[in-house]
């Protein structure tokens, strides 16, 4: 019945090749890491958007902490400057008096 006397009857059993059966089991696993690579570079790229969104925040905070320290400083200057201003005056108005003084002698 079965008898394996032939060559014709074992290469109708393995039609593909022994160098087709290994390419094609290295394209199935190349396929299976790159999947698991896609997947593993979309949860990278989603924590990465997750923790930008979060540095954004936190540098928002900061630009708001500074813009409230800086007012006072500003007004602190704006007070000296004012202060320097009028104490320039003052020693004008006070130098006037002397030589209106002196004059008037």
């Amino acid at each position: 019945m079965w008898t394996i006397n032939s060559t014709s009857n074992f290469d109708a059993m393995l039609p593909l090749e022994l160098s087709q059966i290994v390419l094609l089991t290295v394209i199935i696993i190349l396929t299976i890491f790159l999947v698991v690579l896609g997947f593993q570079v979309f949860f990278v790229l989603k924590d990465l958007r997750l923790t930008l969104k979060r540095m954004n925040h936190l540098f928002d905070d900061a630009n708001e902490l500074v813009s409230e320290v800086k007012k006072p400083i500003e007004k602190a200057g704006n007070f000296f400057t004012a202060l320097t201003a009028g104490a320039g005056i003052m020693h004008l108005l006070k130098k006037g008096s002397k030589n209106e003084r002196s004059r008037e002698k």
